[in-house]
């Protein structure tokens, strides 16, 4: 079974009195173990297509299933519980927590689910260290690189054991070197068998991926 498969998802916004259609008929399948880049320009619908498997917004039309779950059955409430659990969401300004340090940001997903502070650092560490930042993890955000960051947000959404890496242009707010690293730890995180999609609009960023679709206005194509 795929860990992600959409069926004619289709998904419309009001522009005026008017409905406009954003995504139109997509189809895409995605196995355990793929690195999946959808890359397309600002108003292709990437956005919208982005937020539809991240389960932050549900289609009009079509049908989701995430990890075998019917995402397009869902209430909102049983739509928390899948982004919590399901997804590991990776974003270009990182969403660390300011006044935590960096240890507090990794384990907070393991706390919010019930495990004790104690439990899910010695649950976080082989993360911690597979991702190299074992010796940052009493400094705050703010003194960290941006590469750093990025890594310290990977940490965070790996140690949930997600079903899928759902990664919004990660590469974005960092400077060349950084998001080399970050796109090799990536294809490392892939060898290692997480599925990641990968969303982006840079075609270099894109070839690191193993699958590269195209979605523009609101139609997926395949390379």
């Amino acid at each position: 079974m795929p860990i992600l498969k959409l069926t004619d998802i289709c998904k419309d916004y009001m522009q005026g009195k008017e409905p406009v259609r954003v995504l139109k008929n997509v189809n895409m399948t995605v196995e355990k173990g793929d690195y999946l880049a959808i890359m397309g320009p600002s108003g292709s619908g990437k956005t919208t297509l982005m937020n539809i498997i991240g389960c932050m917004d549900l289609a009009d039309d079509g049908e989701y299933y995430l990890d075998g779950n019917p995402i397009h059955e869902m209430e909102e409430k049983e739509l928390n519980d899948v982004r919590n659990r399901e997804i590991g969401f990776i974003f270009q300004n990182y969403q660390l927590i300011p006044t935590y340090n960096i240890l507090q940001n990794i384990i907070m997903p393991l706390v919010v689910r019930g495990m004790s502070s104690k439990e899910a650092e010695e649950r976080c560490m082989d993360t911690i260290r597979l991702l190299g930042i074992d010796h940052r993890l009493m400094h705050k955000p703010a003194e960290l690189s941006g590469g750093q960051k990025q890594r310290a947000s990977i940490a965070r959404e790996l140690v949930g054991n997600p079903a899928l890496l759902l990664a919004d242009e990660p590469t974005g707010a960092l400077d060349s070197s950084s998001g080399k690293e970050v796109l090799k730890l990536f294809e490392r995180l892939n060898d290692m068998g997480n599925t990641i999609v990968m969303i982006t609009h840079d075609l270099n960023v894109a070839k690191a991926a193993g699958r590269i679709v195209h979605i523009i206005d609101g139609r997926l194509s395949e390379d």
